[in-house]
């Protein structure tokens, strides 16, 4: 038996299995830090008293969380974690460095996984996670695994996201219109044009279908709106679209494994209802867990009853919170708590016993992780209430025993 996790499926039903034969449904928490937007630290050496606060403020965190039934810290934890015996998920972000085809929220967007950039940045984001953290992580049989970015835009600039399923079409191709709107030089507008010579072989078959007067292959790199039949130009796109997801999993598959054969990939934590089907099935052949990350009052089971029949592979919710406004400080939310926003933290801890039940009442679910420890207080970014504790680092106390509440039933 492997000292690391692993999944099984019992009677239809999967779930994490810890080194030790144990079966185990995470429930996580996202953010495992003081970064709240706002200065903590005196605040907390008040509290914690003096040198070594930051190790009494760890443990007592660490202990409380634990109290309330949470068993996992999920994406974002602080680096000083990593060492503790606790079971653990990374998020690597291989994307970052890479050169992008669009703008997204959390600093960067969708990278161009034809150029170079993309492989160098996944490299660099392996390099990050597993030689400077002072640990071995590939080595570590308390980590549950990897994810290998943040809620990529895989719908595209003029695609939209959700927490409802946008209805088939919505999103199918946005994202390859963003790589045809790319610069001539780019690798990317490159791959699109070389993957059209490959399909149609000679420029006149390609008028043919496309209805289309062009003179070469050369002219479509630095046209950005084609003249085209409709309903041709949809499945070209829909089968680069394809090659596009086939890249991103292969390159970040591939180089992960170069670094860690021991632990689960976890995908890429997608975002709502949004990605095409065509990424899942791609997806699916890549990726040990699919994740994905809700802002909504229900678990939208019809769609991910799809995703699984699509992907085949169990599922994890990475990220979702429940946040009252003006009844908890804020006269501000931004960011994923919009679509979640309470009167107050009775309403809080309800919709969290309701969307963490309906979650593990699902076959193929193996895990739920809240977002977050604290409340974010960045006027400019984000703010809201996010967090089991406030700005004065205190539980806020209804809540936080409706979650003990719904773990101990779980």
């Amino acid at each position: 038996m492997s000292k690391y996790y692993s999944l099984k499926q019992v009677n239809g039903r999967w779930t994490f299995e810890d080194g030790a034969g144990k079966s185990f449904y995470s429930l996580g928490v996202n953010c495992f830090n003081y970064g709240l937007g706002i200065p903590m630290e005196e605040k907390l050496i008040g509290k914690y008293g003096g040198p070594g606060w930051y190790e009494r403020w760890a443990a007592d965190k660490i202990d409380e969380v634990r109290g309330l039934g949470f068993n996992t810290l999920a994406a974002w934890h602080d680096n000083y974690f990593a060492k503790l015996a606790i079971p653990k998920t990374i998020e690597i972000r291989c994307s970052r460095k890479s050169k992008m085809v669009n703008n997204g929220w959390g600093g960067y967007g969708f990278p161009d996984v034809f150029d170079p950039s993309f492989a160098a940045s996944a490299h660099d984001a392996m390099v990050e996670t597993f030689y400077n953290k002072g640990v071995d992580l590939a080595e570590d049989p308390s980590l549950i695994g990897l994810y290998t970015d943040n809620e990529l835009h895989w719908w595209g600039t003029s695609g939209q996201w959700g927490m409802d399923d946008p209805g088939k079409g919505k999103n199918d191709t946005n994202l390859v219109e963003d790589y045809i709107k790319l610069p001539a030089d780019a690798s990317g507008k490159k791959a699109w044009v070389a993957f059209l010579q490959e399909r149609y072989h000679t420029i006149e078959r390609l008028n043919e279908l496309w209805a289309a007067e062009y003179e070469a292959f050369e002219d479509l790199l630095w046209i950005k709106e084609y003249r085209t039949v409709e309903s041709v130009y949809e499945q070209d796109k829909l089968e680069f679209l394809k090659i596009i997801a086939e890249s991103y999993f292969r390159i970040t598959t591939e180089i992960l494994r170069m670094y860690d054969n021991n632990h689960l990939i976890l995908g890429c934590r997608l975002v709502g209802t949004s990605t095409p089907d065509v990424v899942l099935e791609v997806m699916g052949r890549y990726v040990d867990v699919m994740s994905v990350n809700f802002y909504s009052f229900d678990v939208p089971k019809d769609y991910l009853d799809r995703a699984y029949g699509i992907t085949g592979k169990p599922m994890m919710i990475t990220e979702f919170s429940f946040g009252a406004g003006r009844s908890a400080g804020f006269d501000l939310i931004t960011n994923g708590a919009q679509l979640t926003h309470v009167r107050d933290q009775k309403r809080r801890g309800e919709s969290y016993r309701k969307f963490v039940t309906q979650a593990a009442r699902l076959p193929y679910m193996v895990g739920s992780h809240w977002f977050a420890l604290y409340d974010f207080w960045d006027r400019n970014g984000l703010i809201g209430n996010y967090g089991l504790y406030d700005k004065e680092d205190r539980l806020w106390p209804e809540f936080a025993e409706a979650v003990k509440a719904t773990h101990k039933q779980l």
